[in-house]
């Protein structure tokens, strides 16, 4: 179990170092072939954030371990409202935009009853991912549309959040290691992973929605500690946000079309209508005031300890 931990680890180092590089260099290689600073902002930068948890789940679904792939997910979506935000709301209390609440969180919960439903035949198959992922399309051409009705002022900082001032043969360098270092990574986080289901007795859903979950979100959370530390928490809330759409449209969706995923019954039953719980939490929580307070991110800890409490107890 040691020998397993330690790969599950370095797997982790591995495709969180892969995943900064590949982001970083695509960063410079779409203004290099002059993307307009806001599609890099909402596209690049993105799909960025979301591919060490889209390398995984395909790794998973590959290696016929499809309840890791949908639990990383789900697990992913709930450790964002419950551990990612809870966090950075303790550090540094955060603001809501009424369009975030208008629109973002909305389509969050919907999304995840969407996925509820579509699970409750105890299957997502490829028409389930097509469907996943022209609702990915429609999102993504609506966000588009708001970044180019953005204020001049609002693309410019914009602009500078995406200038990466590397050269373009680094830049590139970077794009080729950064998607090794995500397949090697992620092959060698799910290699464990299993290993560890089998040594500790325990179902891959459970492993995929717990261990595996909190690993992929790890990079999340550094980075939103570091964007609160720097002042630059009113932007953590509606990151959180459009993970959870792009964990759920993109990378399940994507996944299902790869490779159809069997749904446990106890998903079903138990973790969808808690992460769909967590995406009406997390509403409740902005609405109020528009801020998420300390005691209000103390809270969120709580929820997600208790769940994995719970997660543990049930084993």
């Amino acid at each position: 179990m040691q020998i397993q931990l330690l790969m599950f680890v370095v797997g982790l180092v591995i495709l969180a170092a892969g995943a900064d590089a590949l982001l970083r260099g695509a960063v410079r290689v779409a203004r290099v072939l002059g993307i307009r600073p806001f599609f890099v902002g909402f596209a690049v930068i993105g799909f960025g954030t979301s591919a060490p948890e889209l390398v995984v789940c395909l790794s998973a679904a590959f290696n016929g371990s499809s309840e890791i792939a949908l639990g990383n997910v789900v697990g992913s979506n709930i450790a964002n409202v419950g551990l990612v935000l809870g966090v950075v709301a303790v550090i540094a209390p955060l603001a809501a935009q009424m369009r975030l609440l208008n629109v973002g969180v909305p389509l969050g919960i919907g999304t995840s009853l969407l996925l509820w439903a579509l699970c409750w035949d105890g299957r997502i198959d490829r028409a389930d991912g097509v469907l996943l992922l022209a609702g990915f399309i429609g999102l993504a051409a609506y966000m588009y549309r708001r970044a180019r009705a953005e204020p001049p002022e609002v693309k410019e900082e914009l602009g500078r959040a995406v200038a990466e001032k590397l050269r373009v043969w680094v830049a590139v360098v970077l794009v080729v290691l950064g998607l090794c270092g995500l397949v090697g990574g992620a092959h060698l986080m799910v290699t464990a992973a299993v290993g560890l289901a089998r040594t500790l007795g325990v179902n891959e859903w459970l492993i995929g929605l717990t261990v595996v979950a909190v690993g992929t979100s790890l990079p999340e959370l550094a980075a939103a500690i570091a964007g609160a530390l720097r002042g630059e928490a009113d932007i953590v809330l509606g990151n959180i946000a459009g993970s959870n759409l792009f964990n759920i449209l993109l990378i399940l969706g994507i996944t299902a079309v790869v490779r159809p995923m069997d749904v446990p019954m106890t998903a079903r039953a138990v973790e969808l209508p808690v992460m769909s719980g967590f995406a009406v939490l997390l509403l409740l929580v902005a609405m109020k005031g528009l801020r998420v307070r300390r005691w209000e991110g103390a809270l969120l800890i709580a929820a997600y300890a208790g769940f994995v409490a719970w997660q543990v107890a049930r084993v």
